[in-house]
C-alpha cells in the first residue's frame, strides 16, 4: 500500500485533532508542520509518534516545496483557507480543509478551477455526519423508524462564537 505524506498545516486545536486522527489509520504518514508561530511546533511534535521524520515550518511557502509531502491538511482561519487550499493544489498537493471551504465565492472558485485545473483531489471535511447522534438519526430515517420524513431542520451551536473563523489573525477582529 503506498502511505501518503501529509503535511499539517495550522497546528492549533484543529491541526492537532488531524494529527491525532491520521497516526490512527493506516496509509498515512504525518512528514511536516507548520505554523507561524514556533511556540506551537513542539507541542504538535509531541503527538507525532514518529517525531525523527517530521519537517517543521513556519512559512506555508517552504512546505509547499517539500517533495516528502503529497498532501496538506489544512487547518488554518477561514480567512486563509481558500487561497492557501489553490495555492497547495497549484503546488501539487492534495488538500483536506474543514468547513467553511473559503471565506468568499471566488475563493471557492479557485479552489475549484485549480483542483480541475491539476486532477488533483480537495477534500472538504464535514467531520458532525459522523458524529453518533447524527448517525443514528440517519440509521431512524433508513430504516423508516420514524416514518417518512418531510421535512427537517436542525442547528448546531460549538462552544465558539460562529464569527471567530472570521477574525482577522492580526487583530482579532
Amino acid at each position: 500500500m503506498k502511505v501518503i505524506r501529509v503535511g499539517v498545516v495550522g497546528l492549533g486545536d484543529r491541526g492537532l485533532h488531524w494529527i491525532r486522527l491520521l497516526q490512527q489509520i493506516d496509509g498515512y504518514r504525518i512528514t511536516a508542520l507548520c505554523d507561524r508561530l514556533t511556540a506551537l511546533h513542539e507541542r504538535a511534535l509531541s503527538q507525532v509518534k514518529d517525531r525523527s521524520r517530521v519537517s517543521t515550518y513556519t512559512s506555508y511557502e517552504e512546505i509547499l516545496e517539500d517533495p516528502n509531502v503529497d498532501a496538506i491538511a489544512l487547518c488554518v482561519r477561514c480567512k486563509e483557507q481558500g487561497r492557501m487550499a489553490a495555492q497547495a493544489l497549484e503546488a501539487g498537493k492534495h488538500v483536506n480543509s474543514e468547513v467553511p471551504a473559503a471565506h468568499t465565492i471566488e475563493d471557492c472558485w479557485r479552489i475549484v478551477l485549480a483542483a480541475e485545473r491539476t486532477g488533483l483531489v480537495y477534500h472538504l471535511a464535514e467531520q458532525t455526519r459522523y458524529w453518533g447522534f447524527v448517525e443514528a438519526w440517519r440509521r431512524l430515517v433508513s430504516e423508516g423508524a420514524i416514518g417518512r420524513v418531510l421535512y427537517c431542520e436542525g442547528q448546531y451551536f460549538h462552544f465558539y462564537t460562529p464569527l471567530r473563523a472570521f477574525q482577522d489573525p492580526e487583530t482579532g477582529r
